[in-house]
C-alpha cells in the first residue's frame, strides 16, 4: 500500500501507516491456492481520501465490519462501500481505482463504474443516511473494516476470514488484531460497535477483558441471507445501538 499525499491530520496519517503495515503483512502470508483482493493497494486513492476526511480526529464511536466484500469495499476501497452511498452520502466524487494484481473473472473490479449492488453496505449506509446528516454522523463515528481484504478460492468463491484454513486464518487474525488495536489507540473510541458475530467475538477478545478501554457492543450483520436480519434487521439494530448509547452520543455532537 502506497500512502498517497492527501490532506489529513496526524491521526489519519498514522492510521494510513498502520494500514500500510497491515497490507504488507496480509500480502506476505502463505495464501496457498487463494487469491487476495487488497483494496488498500489498488484502491488507495479513494481509501486515503476517506481516512483523511473521517479519521482525522478522535471519535467516540467506531463501527467495525468484518471484511471487504466483492461489490463493496473491493470496488470502492471504502468500508461497507456500496457505491451510491459512497458517492451521494459520503460525497466522494469519482476516484481512480486500479485493477488488482490477480483479478478473477468472476470478480471484476470496476471502481466508480460498477453497477453491482452491495446489499450489506447498502443496508448499513441507508440506515445511517435515513437518520443522520453525514457531517453529524461522521463527526462522532468512524467506520472501518477488521480485515480490509477479500480472499477467493480457485473457483472464485469468496472465503470470509473465519472460513479460511486454520494456519492462514491464525495469521490473518493476528495481523488484523494488531492493526485494530493501533487504530483504537489513535481514535480512542468509548464505544465500538462490532458488525456481525465473528467481528464481535474478535473485538471482544481484545478489549472486553481490559479495565480501561472501549465498551464493545454487537450489531446484527446486515446480510439479507441471515434469516433474522432479513426480517427484523432495522428493529434489532435500533435497539442494539440505543443500548450502546450511539444515538445519544451523536445527538450530543461529541
Amino acid at each position: 500500500m502506497e500512502v498517497k499525499s492527501v490532506l489529513g491530520g496526524a491521526i489519519a496519517h498514522r492510521i494510513l501507516a498502520s494500514e500500510a503495515h497491515l497490507s504488507a503483512c496480509l500480502e506476505r502470508h502463505d495464501k496457498d491456492k487463494f487469491r487476495i483482493y487488497n483494496p488498500l493497494d489498488y484502491a488507495v486513492e479513494p481509501h486515503c481520501t476517506y481516512v483523511c476526511n473521517h479519521g482525522n480526529r478522535e471519535k467516540p464511536v467506531m463501527f467495525v465490519s468484518m471484511s471487504a466484500t466483492s461489490n463493496g469495499m473491493v470496488q470502492t476501497g471504502i468500508p461497507m462501500g456500496h457505491l451510491p452511498h459512497v458517492r451521494d452520502y459520503l460525497e466522494m466524487e469519482h476516484h481512480n481505482v486500479r485493477k488488482p494484481k490477480d483479478e478473477h473473472p468472476k470478480h471484476p473490479v470496476q471502481g466508480w463504474d460498477t453497477i453491482r449492488s452491495d446489499p450489506e453496505g447498502d443496508r448499513f449506509w441507508q440506515f445511517v443516511s435515513d437518520k443522520y446528516a453525514m457531517k453529524d454522523f461522521m463527526r462522532a463515528c468512524y467506520v472501518t473494516t477488521y480485515c480490509p481484504v477479500m480472499y477467493i478460492d480457485e473457483h472464485g468463491k469468496e472465503i470470509p476470514p473465519p472460513c479460511l484454513p486454520h494456519a492462514l486464518r491464525d495469521q490473518v487474525i493476528t495481523s488484523c488484531d494488531l492493526h485494530l488495536m493501533e487504530v483504537v489507540d489513535l481514535l480512542k473510541p468509548r464505544v465500538i460497535v462490532a458488525i456481525g458475530s465473528f467481528t464481535f467475538e474478535q473485538v471482544s477478545k481484545l478489549f472486553c477483558s481490559t479495565e480501561v478501554g472501549p465498551a464493545v457492543y454487537p450489531m446484527l450483520h446486515p446480510s439479507p441471507s441471515n434469516a433474522l436480519s432479513a426480517k427484523k434487521w432495522l428493529s434489532v439494530i435500533g435497539d442494539q445501538l440505543l443500548y450502546a448509547g450511539v444515538p445519544q452520543i451523536i445527538a450530543r455532537g461529541d
